[in-house]
């Protein structure tokens, strides 16, 4: 490169870009379809070009400075733009596609219900939802935008909290007669969930009940599910608030405790990094924000109506 010349090459930038957003030369190189050789020479010409250093590096992994740091986010953001630009130029079709990897409580309880209202602003997008609770590869899977209780995001990626959410437990009222303290819970049958931040062991902990053993467990792989089978009286659940009160099947569930809800995380809205102003990502996550602040006040009417004001 001429020490004169105004742009490095746009092979060196990506290179950095990726490789910054990886947090890793090896996966940079997979994703270019280059040798990690290859990714470490442009970085190296790139920090050579600039005269800072981007990465500091050890014999396992490299990490970005606070320079690299800097200059990777607005790369990746200015890169994602010239995609979506291109995109829009040449007609592509996936200028007009959203991917949306969603919980399926949020997705059931929450999106569905409000989602023809942005189909109705957007009537040419065609919108694809996967709704489990696998954590989406952002970076290697075809997804858009990801809406997930996790503690924190993902390096290369962008997030934003949508909701605080707290756990408490609930049940039929049937069963709820017959737990009168948390220690009652050493009768019944607790359902869990095989995934997911908050769970019996931290509430029960947080009661003085860590040694607490319950009659027996009942495990779902989603919360829907685990909503249903509380409604059918098989056992107690430990709820995620204020969502699950929208849940059709938690019409019918009660709170058989006034234990104050326990802190669970928050739903987080996550995209890449480099595609946070791409047109329809934007849109989305704007409208999800917009709709989310809209429904605060009912969300809270509900909780304190169902919690007798707890």
């Amino acid at each position: 490169m001429s020490p004169v010349s105004r742009l490095p090459p746009l092979a060196t930038l990506r290179a950095f870009a990726v490789a910054g957003r990886r947090q890793s030369l090896r996966d940079a190189a997979a994703e270019l379809g280059v040798t990690p050789s290859a990714v470490s020479h442009q970085v190296a010409a790139l920090e050579a070009w600039l005269g800072t250093t981007l990465f500091e590096r050890s014999i396992r992994r490299v990490s970005l400075t606070p320079a690299g740091q800097a200059l990777s986010d607005e790369l990746n953001a200015a890169l994602g733009g010239m995609e979506t630009a291109l995109a829009r130029a040449r007609g592509d079709r996936s200028a007009g596609r959203l991917t949306v990897s969603a919980l399926p409580l949020f997705t059931q309880a929450w999106l569905l219900p409000r989602l023809e209202r942005f189909e109705a602003r957007y009537p040419g997008l065609s919108i694809a939802i996967q709704t489990d609770n696998r954590i989406a590869d952002l970076d290697r899977e075809d997804v858009d935008v990801a809406i997930r209780n996790v503690a924190a995001p993902t390096a290369g990626q962008y997030s934003r909290k949508l909701l605080d959410l707290r756990a408490t437990p609930l049940c039929s009222p049937e069963l709820a007669k017959e737990l009168k303290a948390p220690a009652d819970l050493s009768g019944a049958v607790l359902i869990e969930i095989s995934a997911g931040r908050a769970g019996w062991r931290d509430w029960l902990a947080a009661q003085g009940l860590a040694d607490l053993t319950p009659r027996r467990t009942l495990a779902f792989d989603t919360l829907p599910t685990a909503i249903e089978a509380a409604a059918q009286g098989r056992g107690v659940i430990l709820g995620l608030l204020p969502l699950v009160w929208d849940a059709p099947a938690a019409r019918s569930l009660v709170a058989p405790f006034a234990t104050p809800p326990m802190e669970a995380g928050a739903y987080m809205v996550t995209c890449r990094r480099a595609e946070r102003t791409r047109d329809v990502v934007r849109a989305f996550t704007d409208w999800l924000f917009a709709e989310m602040r809209s429904d605060s006040r009912r969300l809270m009417r509900v909780e304190r109506a169902r919690l007798g004001g707890g």
